[in-house]
């Protein structure tokens, strides 16, 4: 009975999977997970010990101060500002308000699942548009402007995850404008780029004015170093917020994620700076030890590298596995599909922290070495 009542779209469906699980194992260091290697700043109990002073009351729906302070830090008019619980509402959100069912949504692949775990569930067809392992999984922005046509929606994640690999501005504009001149939304995850020197370079933050179809999101869990804090926020011009404000949960957000971020946004910027000019310099130096031991790795466009295993001789599965052995986590990549099975993803640290990474890996790799002998 339950089945044939729910939607069809839901029948078949399985949750995505993520990485950060650390919670399943008992002393873990996670490399799984793209979070600031500084942790969060020193005073975030401050912040939310204050702001758990009044919770006697509703939080404001609106969560203006908040967006004043999103606003003020990007340069935006505060209606040009979301927020939600997480990026992850406004990316359920977004399909939830303009996608129907049969709507065609064109996906580069491998991206994060839950643009496409959102997209199904209100009825998309989802378009893919792989990215070549040939050419780095590089995004070729002419060739996925050329697909288009008859589009409700395009996504670009911008670094992109799992592959680490950036879209620069220009094409980004390309892709943006083409786009609105055909009548195609644009969504663009700009989460981890917060954590990158190139951030104002590629930002497209500043055109949601002057485009009506682009949708951008970023988050308060990279930069801050804060998942079990949901909050997340979006830009877009004001005709498209309109819509989803509409359609947002109320109260989504509470008092203390509200205040909390408030604070950070406004007084914690030096934090994420201090990490960003850390982590540019950190992953040049783990490249070369990291190249020794694995073979021929990219140089991550972003903080975090997205290596292949083939010199090893192992599948992503496999080498999570060796890697746990040695109380390390590093995220298995074969969820994103294709030729992912045979990459593994992990992230940049602090020097210390990245010494210890590596000195896993070499155990790791002569498990392995010693496996295949």
């Amino acid at each position: 009975m339950i089945e044939q009542a729910v939607r069809p779209e839901v029948r078949s469906m399985a949750r995505p999977r993520h990485g950060g699980d650390v919670w399943q194992h008992d002393n873990i260091k996670d490399y799984s997970s793209n979070v600031n290697p500084l942790g969060a700043p020193p005073r975030l109990a401050e912040y939310i010990a204050e702001a758990a002073r009044d919770l006697h009351n509703y939080p404001d729906d609106s969560s203006a101060r908040l967006k004043d302070a999103i606003a003020g830090r990007y340069g935006v008019g505060a209606d040009n500002v979301i927020v939600g619980a997480g990026s992850a509402e406004l990316i359920r959100l977004f399909p939830e308000v303009f996608v129907s069912p049969g709507d065609r949504v064109i996906m580069p692949r491998p991206t994060f699942s839950e643009y496409g775990f959102a997209c199904q569930l209100m009825g998309a067809r989802l378009i893919d548009h792989l990215l070549p392992e040939d050419r780095g999984f590089a995004l070729d922005v002419a060739e996925l402007i050329g697909r288009l046509d008859g589009a409700k929606a395009v996504y670009v994640c911008n670094p992109n995850n799992p592959t680490s690999r950036m879209v620069g501005r220009n094409d980004l504009l390309d892709l943006i404008e083409e786009a609105e001149r055909k009548g195609v939304l644009a969504f663009l995850d700009e989460t981890l780029l917060e954590l990158s020197p190139r951030s104002e370079e590629l930002s497209m933050v500043h055109e949601v004015g002057s485009h009506e179809n682009l949708f951008i999101i970023r988050s308060f869990t990279k930069s801050f170093a804060m998942p079990g804090i949901r909050v997340g926020y979006g830009f877009g011009s004001k005709e498209l917020l309109r819509y989803l404000e509409a359609g947002r949960l109320t109260w989504n957000l509470g008092t203390i994620e509200q205040r909390v971020a408030s604070r950070l946004m406004e007084d914690e910027q030096d934090h994420v700076a201090r990490a960003v000019s850390m982590l540019d310099e950190e992953k040049r130096r783990m490249h070369s030890r990291v190249e020794a031991l694995m073979g021929r790795v990219p140089l991550p466009d972003s903080y975090f590298f997205f290596a292949p295993l083939d010199e090893l001789g192992a599948s992503s599965e496999q080498f999570r596995a060796t890697m746990l052995r040695h109380g390390v986590l590093v995220r298995d990549c074969s969820s994103f599909g294709g030729a992912c099975s045979q990459y593994t993803r992990f992230c940049v640290k602090t020097p210390g922290k990245d010494d210890e990474f590596l000195a896993a890996l070499s155990l790791a790799v002569d498990d392995m070495q010693e496996g295949r002998s």
